[in-house]
């Protein structure tokens, strides 16, 4: 009834809802009813021309598909993580967020075990944002890429160290960071016990 905000709202929130269930048995059913809400309250946030609403529901749908998706959809996510940075660059006040969602497809390209996918964003990343290269966030994926490419595990507990120090790694990416530790043969200090201090080093 022309009434797309509020819509986008409650699809919002039915997200949320499902988010929040997920925990237990049913779990896989509850991520996928989360991703179809949150990609629902993207499109009629697009649809009114609520940028930072929709941003903030696809950055979510991104979220649920890396993290808590099982299997998770790597690919997908990093593709959602890309199309949110390019979308940044587009404002003014928004570009500065561009380098976090670059670094986060990164992140995922790598988390799905390919390197040579990590290498090629890292270039496309550099090429709409000039700045990216030579950016925190810049420098940290080529590290990681350089790292993966060479099976340097010290190299990469030293780039994570790093990084850390200045810039905190909220949970979802110390998750990826442990899957992508997995893939050049760090699984030394991972511990899977629940409550258990993580080890990126």
């Amino acid at each position: 009834s022309g009434r797309l905000q509020q819509a986008a709202k409650l699809s919002k929130e039915i997200g949320e809802i499902f988010e929040g269930e997920i925990t237990g048995e049913e779990n896989d059913e509850n991520v996928n009813s989360a991703i179809e809400s949150f990609e629902q309250a993207a499109e009629l946030f697009g649809m009114e021309d609520s940028k930072s609403a929709q941003s903030q529901c696809l950055a979510k749908v991104a979220e649920l598909y890396s993290a808590a998706l099982d299997p998770p959809d790597l690919f997908k996510a990093a593709s959602i993580y890309e199309t949110l940075g390019t979308q940044c660059l587009e404002s003014n006040l928004l570009k500065y967020n561009a380098k976090a969602y670059f670094l986060q497809s990164v992140f995922c390209h790598l988390a799905n075990g390919d390197a040579i996918a990590s290498a090629q964003a890292l270039t496309k990343f550099g090429n709409l944002d000039f700045t990216f290269g030579d950016s925190r966030e810049g420098k940290f994926c080529t590290q990681l890429i350089e790292c993966v490419e060479n099976y340097d595990d010290e190299g990469y507990a030293t780039a994570c160290f790093e990084y850390d120090r200045i810039t905190k790694l909220d949970p979802w990416k110390t998750s990826m960071l442990l899957r992508i530790k997995r893939s050049i043969g760090g699984d030394a200090g991972l511990d899977g016990g629940e409550g258990d201090d993580i080890d990126l080093t």
